[in-house]
């Protein structure tokens, strides 16, 4: 009765104790046969010890590697300083797309003035402003009042020569090494934002770029030509980082009135390099504006395509020029949209019922 009732008791544990008595014995015998095996790839064929499997040398009595562990044991070097060299911090960057080389596509700067920094250029920042990725004012102004939700730079010098040398030279210093693309404009200007991020996604960044309405310089020589500021132009990161160190030079030596003819002048002297309309089978399509115009009435293919058009007079105007590109870039969806959807049955009676 005892002996039942103590079988009774253990029956739920005996497998549990069966498993672990056979799993201990089956490892306590393939520990022997693997130790049996291991020992005899190790005599030679009178009984001695010969070199491992595999052609390894075994390692020296002193503990160091014998011939041909090389390439298996780690060299460590260790670390040394000369007292004499002075020591350097060694710096990171701020982000780690700036130490991979990695850059920002496009950087928009705006010219403004006393007279147009409360009208035309809140204009444009509330037009155009939210498209672009940077953008930034620039003035010639003291201690000028910033308007609401915009970036203001101010040079403390209204000639407008210096305030083009100032703005090159402060966008190079502070932005030259975060952008590939440079886009300088006035305030009296209106730009098609999604065209002009469009433009620089067909360009190659490893060209030196100065694209934009190419003009003739008065009196001079007839094969240069500078880019119109009016109209706005296009300058790549290689070409702003060669202009740089000449910049100097060019305020001293170069004397113009119009700031985009002494740019352009700064530009084809030192770096060779001419202001051209088309690139890459790209093309900068400008308009100039009448006086008068209404941009409602504007018909003309060239006024439908421009990029930028030019001279905008009054607020007014620009709100009704981005009234109306709008409206163009809004029928231009609709009509994608529909093309799609036409495709879209025109492959639906091609497939197989479900």
């Amino acid at each position: 009765m005892r002996l039942a009732a103590l079988l009774a008791a253990l029956r739920p544990v005996l497998p549990l104790v069966l498993g672990l008595s056979l799993g201990c014995s089956l490892s306590l015998l393939r520990a022997s046969w693997s130790h049996g095996a291991g020992e005899d790839p190790c005599l030679g064929a009178a009984g001695r010890a010969g070199p491992p499997a595999g052609g390894a040398q075994p390692e020296a009595g002193d503990g160091r590697p014998g011939q041909g562990h090389e390439d298996f044991r780690p060299r460590i070097v260790p670390y040394y300083r000369d007292p004499n060299k002075p020591y350097k911090k060694v710096l990171r960057t701020r982000y780690i797309q700036t130490e991979l080389g990695f850059h920002e596509r496009l950087f928009v700067a705006v010219l403004t003035s006393k007279a147009t920094l409360n009208t035309l250029a809140v204009a444009v920042n509330k037009t155009v402003a939210h498209h672009f990725p940077r953008l930034l004012y620039f003035t010639g102004l003291r201690s000028a009042k910033v308007p609401h939700g915009m970036v203001l730079v101010a040079h403390g010098d209204e000639r407008p020569i210096w305030l083009m040398y100032e703005t090159m030279y402060y966008i190079h210093q502070h932005f030259g090494s975060d952008y590939d693309w440079f886009y300088i404009m006035q305030d009296d200007t209106y730009a098609q934002a999604e065209q002009v991020k469009a433009l620089v996604t067909h360009l190659s960044i490893n060209q030196d770029v100065y694209l934009g309405r190419a003009e003739e310089f008065i009196g001079g020589d007839e094969q240069a030509r500078y880019c119109h500021g009016g109209f706005g132009y296009l300058l790549s990161r290689s070409l702003l980082l060669k202009l740089h160190p000449h910049l100097d030079s060019c305020r001293n030596e170069i004397l113009s009135v119009r700031p985009d003819e002494w740019l352009g002048r700064c530009i084809i002297d030192f770096l060779g390099i001419s202001c051209i309309s088309q690139l890459q089978g790209q093309h900068y399509h400008t308009y100039e504006l009448a006086k008068n115009a209404e941009p409602e009435k504007e018909e003309e293919e060239e006024f439908q395509a421009a990029l930028a058009v030019h001279p905008v007079s009054d607020v007014t105007l620009m709100y009704r020029l981005h009234k109306h590109f709008s409206r163009i870039q809004l029928e231009r969806a609709y009509q994608e949209i529909q093309e799609l959807q036409m495709q879209i049955r025109n492959l639906t009676s091609l497939t197989p019922a479900v």
